[in-house]
Protein backbone atom coordinates (compact mmCIF):
# COMPACT_ATOMS: atom_id res chain seq x y z
CA UNK A 1 0.00 0.00 0.00
CA UNK A 2 2.86 2.16 0.77
CA UNK A 3 4.56 1.49 -2.87
CA UNK A 4 1.09 2.35 -4.72
CA UNK A 5 0.70 5.93 -1.95
CA UNK A 6 4.30 6.87 -3.55
CA UNK A 7 3.55 5.88 -6.91
CA UNK A 8 0.35 7.47 -7.27
CA UNK A 9 1.95 10.82 -5.38
CA UNK A 10 4.53 10.73 -8.16
CA UNK A 11 1.90 10.41 -10.90
CA UNK A 12 -0.50 13.11 -9.91
CA UNK A 13 2.73 15.31 -9.09
CA UNK A 14 3.83 14.64 -13.10
CA UNK A 15 0.62 16.22 -14.37
CA UNK A 16 0.23 19.81 -15.05
CA UNK A 17 -2.13 20.92 -13.09
CA UNK A 18 -0.55 19.50 -10.02
CA UNK A 19 3.52 19.80 -11.35
CA UNK A 20 6.14 19.54 -8.18
CA UNK A 21 2.94 20.09 -5.49
CA UNK A 22 4.96 20.04 -2.27
CA UNK A 23 2.50 18.00 -0.75
CA UNK A 24 2.44 15.24 -2.97
CA UNK A 25 6.28 15.35 -2.83
CA UNK A 26 6.06 15.29 1.47
CA UNK A 27 3.55 12.28 0.66
CA UNK A 28 5.84 10.32 -1.44
CA UNK A 29 8.86 10.67 0.83
CA UNK A 30 6.47 9.67 3.94
CA UNK A 31 5.61 6.46 1.73
CA UNK A 32 8.95 5.37 0.66
CA UNK A 33 9.80 5.39 4.27
CA UNK A 34 7.03 3.37 5.27
CA UNK A 35 7.71 0.82 2.44
CA UNK A 36 11.44 1.12 3.87
CA UNK A 37 10.43 0.21 7.20
CA UNK A 38 7.79 -2.40 6.69
CA UNK A 39 10.00 -4.21 4.23
CA UNK A 40 13.24 -3.94 5.76
CA UNK A 41 15.37 -3.45 2.47
CA UNK A 42 17.30 0.25 2.78
CA UNK A 43 18.14 1.52 -0.16
CA UNK A 44 20.71 3.18 1.18
CA UNK A 45 22.13 0.51 3.44
CA UNK A 46 26.10 0.06 3.30
CA UNK A 47 25.38 -3.75 3.34
CA UNK A 48 25.25 -4.53 -0.68
CA UNK A 49 22.65 -7.49 0.02
CA UNK A 50 20.28 -4.80 1.39
CA UNK A 51 20.34 -2.61 -1.41
CA UNK A 52 17.44 -3.67 -3.03
CA UNK A 53 14.45 -2.08 -4.44
CA UNK A 54 10.62 -2.68 -4.88
CA UNK A 55 10.57 -5.52 -7.78
CA UNK A 56 10.32 -4.49 -11.37
CA UNK A 57 6.94 -6.39 -11.69
CA UNK A 58 5.73 -4.71 -8.42
CA UNK A 59 6.76 -1.35 -9.67
CA UNK A 60 4.61 -1.93 -13.09
CA UNK A 61 2.08 -3.30 -11.13
CA UNK A 62 1.89 -0.15 -8.94
CA UNK A 63 2.52 2.31 -12.30
CA UNK A 64 -0.53 1.09 -14.30
CA UNK A 65 -2.52 0.95 -10.99
CA UNK A 66 -1.98 4.78 -10.01
CA UNK A 67 -2.47 5.54 -14.31
CA UNK A 68 -6.09 3.92 -14.12
CA UNK A 69 -6.60 5.86 -11.04
CA UNK A 70 -5.64 9.16 -12.13
CA UNK A 71 -7.65 8.84 -16.09
CA UNK A 72 -10.79 11.03 -14.19
CA UNK A 73 -8.55 13.63 -11.95
CA UNK A 74 -8.63 17.15 -14.12
CA UNK A 75 -7.74 19.57 -11.20
CA UNK A 76 -5.33 20.12 -8.46
CA UNK A 77 -7.91 19.50 -5.84
CA UNK A 78 -9.49 16.23 -7.79
CA UNK A 79 -5.47 15.10 -7.43
CA UNK A 80 -5.50 15.90 -3.54
CA UNK A 81 -8.79 13.95 -2.80
CA UNK A 82 -7.79 10.94 -4.33
CA UNK A 83 -4.55 10.89 -2.85
CA UNK A 84 -6.12 11.78 0.43
CA UNK A 85 -8.28 8.84 0.20
CA UNK A 86 -5.32 6.43 -0.05
CA UNK A 87 -3.13 8.05 2.47
CA UNK A 88 -6.37 7.33 4.83
CA UNK A 89 -6.24 3.65 3.75
CA UNK A 90 -2.24 3.37 4.42
CA UNK A 91 -2.78 5.59 7.63
CA UNK A 92 -5.04 2.65 8.83
CA UNK A 93 -3.13 -0.01 7.75
CA UNK A 94 -0.30 1.23 9.33
CA UNK A 95 -2.11 1.45 12.48
CA UNK A 96 -2.42 -2.33 12.64
CA UNK A 97 0.64 -3.15 11.72
CA UNK A 98 2.15 -1.32 14.38
CA UNK A 99 -0.68 -2.60 16.44
CA UNK A 100 0.78 -6.25 15.84
CA UNK A 101 4.71 -5.64 15.74
CA UNK A 102 6.60 -6.68 18.65
CA UNK A 103 9.95 -5.15 17.72
CA UNK A 104 10.86 -2.04 19.70
CA UNK A 105 12.82 -0.89 16.81
CA UNK A 106 10.02 -1.10 14.09
CA UNK A 107 7.59 -0.08 15.95
CA UNK A 108 9.38 3.32 17.18
CA UNK A 109 9.89 4.25 12.87
CA UNK A 110 6.40 2.95 12.44
CA UNK A 111 5.24 5.76 14.97
CA UNK A 112 7.76 8.30 13.67
CA UNK A 113 5.57 7.86 10.52
CA UNK A 114 2.18 7.57 11.75
CA UNK A 115 2.95 10.93 13.72
CA UNK A 116 4.51 12.62 10.02
CA UNK A 117 1.16 10.66 7.68
CA UNK A 118 -0.85 12.53 10.08
CA UNK A 119 0.46 15.70 9.77
CA UNK A 120 0.32 15.33 6.11
CA UNK A 121 -3.38 14.34 6.18
CA UNK A 122 -3.73 17.37 8.48
CA UNK A 123 -1.89 20.29 5.50
CA UNK A 124 -4.18 17.69 3.25
CA UNK A 125 -7.58 18.20 4.59
CA UNK A 126 -6.51 22.06 5.06
CA UNK A 127 -6.20 22.09 1.28
CA UNK A 128 -9.46 20.46 0.42
CA UNK A 129 -11.07 21.50 2.98
CA UNK A 130 -13.19 18.68 3.54
CA UNK A 131 -13.97 17.59 -0.11
CA UNK A 132 -13.35 14.27 0.74
CA UNK A 133 -13.88 12.81 4.40
CA UNK A 134 -12.95 10.05 5.35
CA UNK A 135 -15.44 8.64 8.31
CA UNK A 136 -18.54 10.33 6.74
CA UNK A 137 -21.18 11.19 9.11
CA UNK A 138 -24.09 8.27 9.51
CA UNK A 139 -27.17 9.33 7.13
CA UNK A 140 -31.03 7.72 8.12
CA UNK A 141 -32.46 7.15 11.67
CA UNK A 142 -29.50 6.50 13.09
CA UNK A 143 -28.43 10.13 12.63
CA UNK A 144 -32.06 11.50 13.03
CA UNK A 145 -31.51 9.97 16.44
CA UNK A 146 -28.40 12.23 17.43
CA UNK A 147 -25.96 9.62 16.05
CA UNK A 148 -26.80 6.82 18.56
CA UNK A 149 -29.71 5.28 17.13
CA UNK A 150 -31.62 2.54 19.33
CA UNK A 151 -29.75 -0.67 19.27
CA UNK A 152 -31.74 -2.33 22.45
CA UNK A 153 -33.69 -4.39 20.06
CA UNK A 154 -31.26 -6.20 18.63
CA UNK A 155 -28.80 -7.50 21.62
CA UNK A 156 -31.49 -9.84 22.99
CA UNK A 157 -31.20 -11.50 20.29
CA UNK A 158 -28.06 -11.20 18.79
CA UNK A 159 -26.09 -11.31 22.15
CA UNK A 160 -27.85 -14.32 24.01
CA UNK A 161 -24.80 -14.97 25.89
CA UNK A 162 -25.33 -11.35 27.92
CA UNK A 163 -28.39 -12.71 29.40
CA UNK A 164 -26.35 -15.25 31.92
Amino acid sequence: MALLARTLARTLASKPYALNDALLASGAAVSWHIARAVSGRLKAHPCVNYQQDAGLVQRLCDRLFASFLVLGVKSRMGALVEYESKLCALARQLADERALTWSPDLSESLGRSQIALKALLAALARETLGASDPNPLPRGRAAAAGGAGNFTGSIGGDWPYLAL
